[in-house]
This record gives C-alpha cells, sequence and structure tokens, in this order.
C-alpha cells in the first residue's frame, strides 16, 4: 500500500468529481479454482478499489457517502475456520484505519445502506461489473438485473475515475518503471532461452516464473508462441522451429498491481534472415 495520506486525498478528490449521492467501490471475492478453499492464486484485487481503499483483502465494498462526508469499509472479518487455512489477520476496522476511512461495518449492513439510499431516491453510484459474483450482489443489492447493469453504472463515477487514474503520481510512476524492470528481465530471460527444440510452454513457464520470483505477478497471461498472428496464442507444447519467428508479449505486476506489458518478436536460431529482418 502507499501511505495513509494518498488514499485519503484520492477519496476527497473524487467526492468533489462526484457531485451527490452514495458511491459504491466493490472488492473482488477470491475466485475458487476446483472447490471453495482453493481459490486461484495469487488473489488480485479490484483495480478501482485499491486505487481509493488500498486493501487487497477479498469480500470488501468502500461506501463513500458523498452529500454526508462519510467513508465506510464494509466487511465481514475472517472465522476461525479461516483462520486455521490463512492465519490471523487484521479486523476489518484495521484496514479501515489503515486508509484512513472512519467507519467499518459488516457485509450485512450493506443492505440496509443501500435500501436507505434507494427508500430517498438518492444516486447510488457503481462502476460497470466485470465478475458474475458481483454482478449476483448488485442484483440483490439494487435490483438491477446483471443485463442491465453496464447500462446503469454511473457515468458521472466512470468519468470521475478515468481522470484521476490517468493522471499518475510520482510513487505511481515509481511503481510503473518497477513494473518495468521486472518486465525486461521477463523478455531478456525468454531471448536467452530460445533456441530450437525448447518448447513454447517451457520458455513461458520460466518468464511467469521470473515475475513471481518478485514478488509479483504476470500483468496478463503470458503469450509466447510461433503464431503471432493470432493475437492471445497461448504457449503450445510444440517445440521451436529452426528459422521462425516466435513473439513474446508479456508484463509484470508490481506487489503494488501496477503493470507493465511489451511485446518482442526474436528470432528461434538465434539471428534474423534478411528477409525477417527488413519485415
Amino acid at each position: 500500500m502507499f501511505k495513509t495520506e494518498t488514499y485519503i486525498a484520492r477519496r476527497q478528490q473524487l467526492k468533489q468529481l462526484v457531485n451527490s449521492g452514495i458511491i459504491l467501490i466493490f472488492g473482488n471475492n477470491e475466485s475458487p479454482c476446483n472447490f471453495p478453499a482453493n481459490g486461484y492464486y495469487p488473489f488480485r484485487q479490484d483495480s478501482s478499489f485499491l486505487y481509493y481503499f488500498g486493501q487487497q483483502r477479498d469480500g470488501l465494498v468502500g461506501v463513500i457517502d458523498v452529500d454526508n462526508d462519510t467513508e465506510t469499509l464494509i466487511g465481514d472479518d475472517i472465522d476461525i475456520e479461516d483462520i486455521v487455512w490463512y492465519g490471523s489477520v487484521e479486523s476489518v476496522k484495521m484496514m479501515a484505519e489503515q486508509v484512513g476511512v472512519s467507519n467499518s461495518a459488516p457485509m450485512k449492513a450493506l443492505q440496509g445502506i443501500c435500501a436507505e439510499a434507494l427508500a430517498k431516491r438518492r444516486k447510488i453510484h457503481f462502476l460497470p461489473p466485470y465478475r458474475y459474483d458481483i454482478k449476483l450482489q448488485l442484483f440483490d443489492l439494487l435490483g438491477i438485473h446483471p443485463n442491465q447493469q453496464k447500462q446503469e453504472a454511473s457515468m458521472e463515477l466512470i468519468r470521475a475515475v478515468v481522470k484521476m487514474r490517468s493522471t499518475k503520481t510520482a510513487e505511481e510512476v515509481e511503481e510503473l518503471e518497477r513494473a518495468a524492470v521486472i518486465g525486461y528481465k521477463m523478455h531478456t530471460t525468454a531471448m536467452r532461452l530460445t533456441k530450437p527444440g525448447v518448447t513454447e510452454k517451457f520458455i513461458a513457464g520460466q518468464v511467469d516464473g521470473t515475475a513471481h520470483s518478485y514478488g509479483s505477478m504476470v500483468s496478463f497471461p503470458t503469450i509466447f508462441t510461433q503464431h503471432g498472428e493470432i493475437l492471445h496464442g497461448s504457449p503450445s507444447p510444440a517445440p521451436l522451429e529452426a528459422g521462425r519467428l516466435v513473439l513474446c508479449d508479456a508484463g509484470a505486476e508490481t506487489v503494488n498491481n501496477y503493470c507493465s506489458d511489451n511485446t518482442r518478436t526474436m528470432p528461434v536460431s538465434g539471428k534474423f534472415t534478411q528477409r525477417q529482418l527488413e519485415i
């Protein structure tokens, strides 16, 4: 996380850009891989939630009441069964304090907050959801069917978030540069390993491992393929062939969730042919 004052200032600016109403910023929930306690790893928080509330834990929602100038972090404290799996973690109240939020409440309180706002015909702002569990949560809270939620999302909030996140502060630029350094190491790893007979899968695994070894993750699934004409060509078990070209599209995400993304094409045999070089 950044310093507490960063998140306080961001939320204050957001309140100035969104003139009235209640803003809901949904964090992500765990996404189970093959049973509830085995989620896809590492957990990836929603980017806008991270921008305004900074916390990496699943099952959180940030509520900003613009008219009353109040902020609340919504979420349930973990129970003993979760502690057995993950160890003791900070309470929602403690997480709220870390990012300068005065109020916290359990998840069941969110229904009451939304019901009261709807009864008073107050505007409830939310961003277009992209995960189906959040779409269902919005349906339960606001009665908006998932098929209509993109259209019903707050354009005022969308514009405000885009405006703020499009301008990077010095601490964000530092994170982007850190992501670029890891991305450079990923691509040069691919270059060193590329030679006839090595499989696409093997090299892509080494590229991904480079990102993970810096406490990071890939910023998107790595593309490493001899079929560069396929825009999202996943690495295959096919061995690299002499005389061909291979495309590497990869990037890293820092522990603070800022990303790099580079695409490079390299000759499998180590040198471009004259025709490849000209192209």
